[in-house]
């Protein structure tokens, strides 16, 4: 859904997502913030706080346009939260050429790798679901038919910042399905939880 805010006599047009799987990483994790604010009292201003993120417009833009036209949104906005994420483990995706594999072999995962998933986990999944990513796709180094080789794990700024910038939900849902497909519970819908699931397991087996 397209709009146009008029703001000094400039027009600046804006654009809402249809459904999930077009939402980049960024704005799910601020939406996802959003959602979860507890002193955000009213549901207006979630709303208003949620289509700011989704539009990229100010918040005082938003409040200046009339009320028919947020009734509008907000019928978008319901519309765009009840779409349901792609649940399709996507084991290659390919970012500005480069193919990412998910993790071939997760039982093989190393402790270095854990380690750091851990710490993501512990700090705040929603604000590291990037780094994790980072860890579980990485550049695919060899192939034939449907395997393939990632690259040996080493922390990577560079890596996860272009996971934050280009990754959408689509990328990415695939991979707390894909847990739960495992037979592990899942405390919501985002990655982190369905990893720390995944420790939990794997504590167990030790």
């Amino acid at each position: 859904m397209n709009f146009t805010l008029l703001k000094s006599g400039i027009e600046s047009k804006h654009k809402l997502p249809k459904e999930w799987n077009e939402l980049s990483l960024s704005k799910y994790v601020r939406v996802m913030k959003s959602l979860q604010d507890k002193e955000v009292k009213t549901d207006l201003e979630k709303t208003v706080g949620i289509l700011r993120i989704l539009s990229d417009a100010s918040e005082e833009d938003i409040l200046r346009l009339p009320v028919k036209n947020i009734n509008q949104l907000g019928a978008h906005l319901v519309d765009f939260l009840e779409t349901r994420p792609n649940d399709e483990l996507r084991n290659i995706i390919k970012i500005k050429g480069v193919e990412y594999g998910f993790h071939p072999k997760l039982s093989d995962i190393s402790f270095g790798e854990w380690v750091d998933i851990d710490a993501f986990i512990n700090e705040g999944s929603n604000d590291n679901l990037h780094k994790i990513m980072a860890i579980l796709y990485r550049p695919i180094i060899a192939k034939s038919g449907d395997k393939y080789q990632i690259e040996p794990y080493e922390p990577c700024k560079d890596r996860e910042q272009i996971m934050l910038e280009n990754l959408t939900v689509g990328d990415f849902y695939g991979v707390s399905v894909f847990f739960s497909d495992l037979g592990m519970e899942l405390l919501n819908h985002s990655l982190a939880s369905s990893i720390k699931n995944l420790k939990e397991a794997r504590t167990e087996e030790i």
